[in-house]
């Protein structure tokens, strides 16, 4: 927060260095946002304790409104065919530029550049995430010696136990 209070009172010269930095700051709280929604749904609301100041949601209002919108009629989508344009523009040779607020710039990461524009054809998806036990069925089945076992999946006898991880930010004394 002292950086942004640095560039706002002008000790700091806001240059696309400084925005980069700032950009990848953004980017890894976000990661840590996405990992909490990734445990909140593994939970699916069983035990897990909102944050403190958080109101914890109403499941029960939540359910029957879920319940009430009418399933998709089909289990998959169709997507594509479609031209898309992935990764960014990003030079670090222009660090040294001032931005400014009516800059346009991109930030990306050094595998994301530059941009390309790529033909993605037509292709059907499933419209929601696949669990874990439907992927253990597919690894058991049709999937048997076509696919590693999870990382983050451990053998416990005959059972299967699903790890995921946690990431903890270091508390400064």
């Amino acid at each position: 927060m002292r950086v942004y209070d640095d560039i706002e009172s002008g000790k700091i010269i806001r240059t696309r260095q400084i925005g980069r930095v700032l950009f990848m700051t953004l980017e890894h709280e976000a990661m840590h946002a996405e990992t909490l929604l990734y445990m909140l749904l593994q939970r699916a609301g069983k035990g897990t304790l909102p944050p403190h100041g958080f109101m914890r949601p109403n499941w029960e209002t939540l359910a029957r409104q879920w319940a009430a919108t009418p399933p998709p009629v089909s289990e998959t989508v169709v997507l594509g065919p479609a031209v898309i344009s992935l990764g960014h523009d990003d030079r670090e040779d222009g660090d040294s530029e001032l931005l400014t607020l009516e800059s346009s710039h991109e930030f990306g990461w050094d595998n994301e550049n530059p941009r390309k524009e790529v033909l993605v054809k037509q292709f059907r998806i499933e419209w929601r995430p696949v669990t874990n036990l439907e992927f253990f069925r597919f690894f058991i089945g049709e999937g048997k010696d076509k696919v590693e076992f999870p990382a983050t999946w451990e053998m416990d006898g005959h059972d299967v136990l699903v790890w995921f991880i946690v990431f903890v930010p270091a508390v400064s004394p």
